[in-house]
């Protein structure tokens, strides 16, 4: 019987040794793992071209709040943004935050995608002058006056 007990402590041995290295790699991963909102490493700071308040994202839903929250927190990458909507011939609009102090963002798809993402680049870490090199790259396309 004793040899019987021996063969279960030898079978055993490796699941409880591959539970353990299990558990130990779960902790380290959770520890390591990084927060879905970290510390952004872009702070952009000076003046605002822009001064007006951006309007608040309670009015509208979906990407649209989305759009507005982002650009009332992060309005100085915003206000450095061309709008490339084309607004600021056409509306007069000084930056592409201005499409945000009224409503002329929540009707403009070009003005959403722009500040969403200005943002995602902005999370990534990067650097103001990145940020509007890979939103104009990405953005552009020739001016064409509106028709009346």
């Amino acid at each position: 019987m004793s040899a019987k007990k021996n063969k279960k402590k030898v079978k055993l041995r490796p699941a409880i040794f591959i539970s353990v290295i299990t558990l130990i790699l779960c902790i380290v991963y959770s520890a390591t793992k990084p927060t879905e909102h970290t510390t952004l490493v872009a702070p952009a700071t000076g003046q605002l071209i822009e001064n007006r308040p951006v309007m608040s994202s309670a009015f509208f839903t979906g990407k649209t709040a989305e759009a507005y929250r982002i650009a009332s927190e992060i309005p100085k990458i915003i206000d450095s943004q061309f709008c490339y909507c084309y607004c600021k011939k056409n509306h007069q609009h000084k930056t592409l935050l201005t499409c945000f102090t009224n409503k002329h963002g929540s009707k403009c798809d070009t003005c959403i995608n722009e500040v969403l993402y200005a943002y995602e680049l902005y999370k990534q870490g990067k650097t103001l002058d990145e940020i509007i090199m890979l939103v104009d790259k990405k953005f552009y396309r020739p001016y064409k006056p509106q028709r009346l």
